[in-house]
């Protein structure tokens, strides 16, 4: 989308070869152009070098950001090359792998970095009160979504792409071209019909919590989904066979992989047609409805502008008895509450970060899932299924690397404003809420599940994976939040950030490692124990001792 000399983008260029199909569904083009280009360059809007260079921290590439992220999607998208090339002469297995590995990268980003800009109504008290159509409005909306949804998917799919077209041929490369297209526009358009019919029946604090609750439903869904499609193939000595049954209509990676199977490998059937019409008419049926209700859309997204007045005075008096178990002094018990109203009340910090703890909750249970193919339920629960709970600990490196983001980054000024002698409580107020809004909560949720299953053997297993999800805080917190918390744009969470849960995953197999270690000794458990209780204290004393505040400056944001 990069600017050209007549101060217009390439993407509007493009747009402009498809204006008599825009017409033709009752929107107003000229219209609906100019507003995508002001969204492009509120995008795109640059502050002067001179000015970046004075702090590290300030929101000064906030536009671009996004695009030069989108080597690190290049770089994940490599993990489906060995479907490309992978010569099992079962396109249908391969590519059903690859599009189910596909649609939860897409609709992953889509539910966490997207539907922020779908339910965005802060341009409306512009766009309202001028002589603009709704359905205007609201396509407009979703080319802008697309675009960059467009770009990322482009850009997880381009080696797959490459690979395909070397190994396969071109009519492999532009089948998968013109998939990737319908796939993007199905996971789009039904995440909006989604949204339009929770908007329909809610208004207020309830639509939003709602959508945060669908967000982690659907989060957990594509989560367990593709799961799914692997077991739609019985494996014999001899090979894999396709093995048809009525749920995989509800499978959409399975929906694009028969397309291979029926041009490439000579298969055939009422089966593979079906789901490879399923491929093509789901997709355009949904955009149809869309463009229908498009300006109810808008006109059921005013409801976003009018959130319910809950009352928070119990809420709060439970706040301040918890901060005075939690933190020591009286500085640091107030960033607490203020952190743990951010966390349970901001609708874009929700809109961030919930679907991660929906996925943190669940992703033991698929570990579970696998061991429960090969082995009897006694022999399940005698197994070392215990140690699956230590990918809940993921959630510890996803939420703090996020507790710098902010909808509301601009008001960060106060926390430098304000009279402290060491900013650390701020810090340590921000991860003691984290730890008691987010991680106990989800962990004693997950820990009851696990006892129930495996016995009161694994209590002491429990305890030391507890103990170890509550020293990874606040050393995570000195490697990942270098910045105040709440103090920078959610625009640009995407520089860098995901390079830290490919790290968190090596971290934690060195940790489920060093507790086998000590499980094999009589009583290595509870000397392993005794360790990480005085690495807790160690850590949440000193992590953030002596980082005095400096009160003649006050942070520009």
């Amino acid at each position: 989308m990069a600017e050209s000399s007549s101060s217009d983008f390439r993407t509007l260029k493009i747009l402009d070869h498809f204006r008599p199909i825009i017409v033709k569904t009752g929107a107003d083009y000229d219209v609906l152009r100019l507003i995508l280009r002001v969204k492009f360059q509120m995008d795109q809007r640059r502050v002067p070098m001179i000015m970046s260079s004075r702090a590290k921290n300030k929101e000064s590439k906030e536009g671009n950001l996004y695009i030069r992220s989108l080597w690190l999607y290049m770089l994940m998208g490599l993990i489906m090359v060995p479907f490309i090339v992978w010569d099992t002469g079962q396109f249908m297995l391969q590519m059903g792998i690859l599009f189910g590995v596909l649609m939860f990268m897409i609709m992953t980003s889509m539910i966490s970095d997207f539907s922020s800009v779908l339910l965005d109504i802060r341009d409306r008290n512009i766009i309202s009160t001028k002589p603009v159509n709704a359905r205007t409005v609201g396509l407009a909306r979703a080319i802008h979504a697309g675009v960059y949804l467009f770009l990322l998917t482009g850009s997880l799919t381009v080696a797959p792409l490459i690979a395909g077209l070397i190994t396969h041929g071109i009519g492999f490369f532009l089948l998968f071209l013109l998939q990737i297209i319908l796939i993007s526009m199905l996971i789009l358009v039904t995440t909006s019909l989604i949204y339009l019919f929770m908007m329909k029946f809610l208004d207020g604090e309830k639509l939003r919590d709602m959508i945060n609750m669908v967000q982690i439903i659907m989060s957990v869904g594509i989560a367990i989904g593709y799961q799914f499609v692997i077991r739609s193939f019985d494996i014999f000595n001899v090979g894999v066979v396709f093995t048809p049954a009525w749920w995989q209509l509800l499978l959409p990676p399975l929906w694009y992989a028969s397309a291979y199977d029926w041009f490439f490998a000579g298969g055939g059937g009422v089966w593979i047609y079906t789901l490879t019409a399923l491929a093509v008419v789901v997709p355009v049926i949904c955009l149809i409805i869309y463009v229908k209700l498009m300006p109810s859309f808008e006109l059921y997204l005013e409801k976003m502008a009018h959130a319910g007045q809950t009352s928070s005075r119990r809420r709060g008096k439970w706040d301040r008895r918890v901060a005075k178990l939690f933190c020591r002094s009286i500085e640091e018990q107030a960033c607490f509450r203020l952190s743990a109203t951010m966390m349970r009340n901001e609708r874009e910090f929700k809109l961030k970060v919930y679907p991660s703890l929906g996925l943190a909750l669940v992703m033991p249970y698929i570990i579970w899932y696998t061991g429960l193919q090969s082995n009897t339920w006694m022999e399940f629960r005698q197994g070392a299924y215990v140690y699956s709970l230590y990918l809940m600990l993921i959630l510890v490196i996803t939420v703090v690397t996020m507790l710098k983001y902010s909808g509301q980054y601009k008001a960060a000024w106060i926390l430098r404003a304000a009279p402290l002698a060491n900013e650390s409580v701020l810090y340590k107020g921000a991860l003691k809420a984290f730890l008691y809004n987010m991680f106990l909560p989800l962990f004693l949720l997950n820990a009851i599940v696990f006892t129930w299953t495996f016995g009161l053997r694994i209590l002491p297993d429990l305890a030391i994976i507890l103990l170890t999800g509550t020293a990874l805080i606040p050393a995570s917190g000195k490697l990942m939040l270098q910045q105040l918390p709440f103090s920078r744009s959610f625009s640009v969470a995407q520089e860098s950030e995901g390079w830290y849960v490919f790290i968190a995953i090596p971290v934690l197999a060195l940790f489920w490692g060093i507790h086998v270690f000590f499980r094999s000794f009589s009583m290595g458990v509870w000397v392993y124990g005794a360790i990480l209780i005085l690495a807790n204290v160690l850590l949440w004393t000193l992590v953030y001792r002596g980082k005095k505040q400096e009160l003649n400056k006050v942070a520009m944001l």
